[in-house]
């Protein structure tokens, strides 16, 4: 069970001992109106209620009402557990750009950092059958192979940084990863299936522009959908040094070297691939990319009926509770036992 506004659960105990307080007001009230009386008898007679005793069933069922409602306002939604996944199986090949310029912080956090969210929000929302996980810059590496387990890349995402393959970084290389995708799916692929490259990277790629759309030709030939996601800003920022935040590198010039994410070439993937783009500039950017990346699967059939909201029980159940309160106020319900 989920709650889409979890604020309103504060609300209860707050509620509850304002009528615990309340209620203990009016019995000591009632107290001194039976003194008032004459006495628990005449004040009976009078009031055809015992005013001496504390409103326990009342203080029960004003309290249980109290808590109907301020679940009810919470709003609280059934948990279907895991979306299904979709109707159409998706073989999903992420690739991750793990080169020097996705430290750059021009985005939430950095790029690198966003680039994890976008991995496990896919794994989270399982728009895939399979997926398997790459890492890349001037040369790829598989991570994780085509696999039905969201957990084993799950367990490898927290990790994934921008200095993983600092060795040999001497800059990002698409083409190669692409190369290295369509063998990844090859090696185990599926009649029947979509397989889909997601490329998430600045598109910062020093190699030729017409050797990385020719590889991307050569994946859509072999049925490899290209999907690219754009992270970082066109207007560019500085890089800093290896392990450090305000070291800025130097080109050979000596001048500060600054990375711009480049999705004009992005798109270009992206169309040549017959896939989508991407712009990832914020979190909601992100959550579009998921949706459409569900979508692409086609709608899931539903299994068995609809699961219901309970907050129309909650609130027949607290307006039913409300009415024996007020019953049990006017004394009609002792009246009946008594009678």
């Amino acid at each position: 069970m989920t709650f889409t506004r979890p604020e309103f659960l504060g609300l209860a105990p707050i509620a509850a001992l304002l009528l615990i307080g309340g209620l203990v007001w009016y019995w000591h009230r009632a107290r001194r109106l039976v003194d008032a009386y004459g006495g628990p008898g005449p004040a009976r007679r009078l009031t055809g209620r015992s005013l001496e005793t504390f409103p326990l069933a009342r203080l029960v069922c004003l309290l249980a009402a109290t808590t109907a409602l301020t679940v009810a306002a919470a709003d609280p939604q059934p948990d279907d557990g895991e979306p299904p996944p979709p109707s159409t199986p998706i073989d999903l090949i992420v690739a991750v750009d793990v080169s020097h310029s996705m430290t750059a912080a021009d985005v939430d956090s950095s790029r690198i950092g966003l680039a994890r969210n976008v991995v496990s929000q896919i794994l989270d929302e399982r728009v895939a059958d399979r997926v398997s996980l790459s890492l890349f810059a001037d040369w790829p590496m598989g991570l994780v192979p085509l696999t039905d387990d969201p957990d084993v890349i799950s367990f490898f995402t927290p990790w994934l940084d921008a200095e993983l393959m600092v060795s040999r970084d001497q800059g990002t290389s698409i083409a190669s990863v692409v190369g290295h995708a369509v063998e990844t799916w090859e090696a185990r692929s599926r009649e029947g299936t979509l397989p889909l490259l997601l490329l998430l990277t600045d598109g910062e790629d020093q190699g030729n522009r017409d050797a990385i759309l020719d590889s991307i030709t050569v994946a859509a030939t072999a049925g490899v959908v290209v999907w690219t996601a754009g992270i970082g800003s066109e207007g560019g920022t500085p890089l800093f040094a290896p392990g450090t935040d305000d070291v800025p590198m130097l080109d050979g010039s000596g001048e500060p070297v600054t990375t711009r994410a480049n999705t004009d070439l992005l798109r270009d993937i992206a169309v040549a691939g017959g896939g989508a783009f991407h712009d990832l500039s914020s979190p909601a950017d992100a959550r579009r990319l998921v949706d459409d990346l569900r979508d692409l699967g086609g709608p899931v059939a539903p299994e068995g009926p609809p699961t219901r909201s309970p907050v129309t029980l909650l609130l027949l159940v607290a307006f039913a509770l409300l009415v024996t309160d007020a019953l049990l106020d006017a004394g009609r319900l002792r009246r009946r036992r008594t009678a």
